[in-house]
């Protein structure tokens, strides 16, 4: 069994609970979905080193990373380094289902061993990646809602420079479309032309 399929058999069995609150409380199948997939994301599946923010947690192979299909830099907020910028890594998106999971590599390079959370680097703001279809003329974002994202949380690990964090975010697959561009993290350049798996 893959990993992809461990983590949406986890999901299933943990999101039946939450699948039965969102239908009582009027949520969504799909929120419930994504919610399940973000839960099975970040518990990591229990193999190795699965820990919030480790390669395992966001579905890559801490044994063997793939080569970033694109990685960019963007300034960063780290206290007392103005020069502080961030490398962020973009490994793909991965098919489950009827949706897209994006896999992201953060690395913040400053004189700072303090770790704090992604929010902190990104100026004390939220981290909401999107992805563009270009095709259909339709933008793509995270699934779920402002408190319940299928995201690895942006203020939950904490991470130092020089430490690479690795996240996810579950997008609902576009239809009919061959590529998408995706975008990280706002002030970073659109990655053009990823295949849709």
């Amino acid at each position: 069994m893959s990993r992809l399929q461990r983590i949406t058999v986890s999901a299933l069995s943990l999101g039946l609970v939450s699948l039965l609150g969102a239908c009582s409380l009027g949520g969504s199948d799909t929120d419930a979905e994504a919610q399940e997939t973000a839960a099975a994301q970040q518990s990591g599946g229990g193999e190795g080193e699965q820990g919030e923010g480790s390669p395992g947690s966001a579905g890559l192979d801490p044994n063997n990373l793939p080569d970033p299909i694109s990685s960019q830099e963007v300034p960063a907020t780290v206290e007392g380094d103005p020069d502080a910028t961030m490398t962020i890594d973009f490994y793909g998106l991965e098919r489950n289902g009827e949706t897209l999971v994006g896999q992201f590599g953060f690395t913040v390079n400053a004189d700072s061993d303090r770790p704090r959370w992604l929010y902190h680097y990104l100026s004390d703001s939220g981290w909401h990646p999107y992805l563009l279809d270009t095709q259909n003329l339709r933008k793509h974002s995270v699934i779920g809602d402002t408190h319940s994202r299928a995201q690895t949380a942006y203020q939950g690990a904490k991470f130092a420079p020089g430490q690479t964090f690795y996240a996810f975010a579950v997008f609902a697959a576009p239809e009919d479309a061959d590529s998408v561009s995706v975008l990280a993290v706002e002030g970073a350049s659109l990655v053009t032309d990823v295949p849709v798996p």
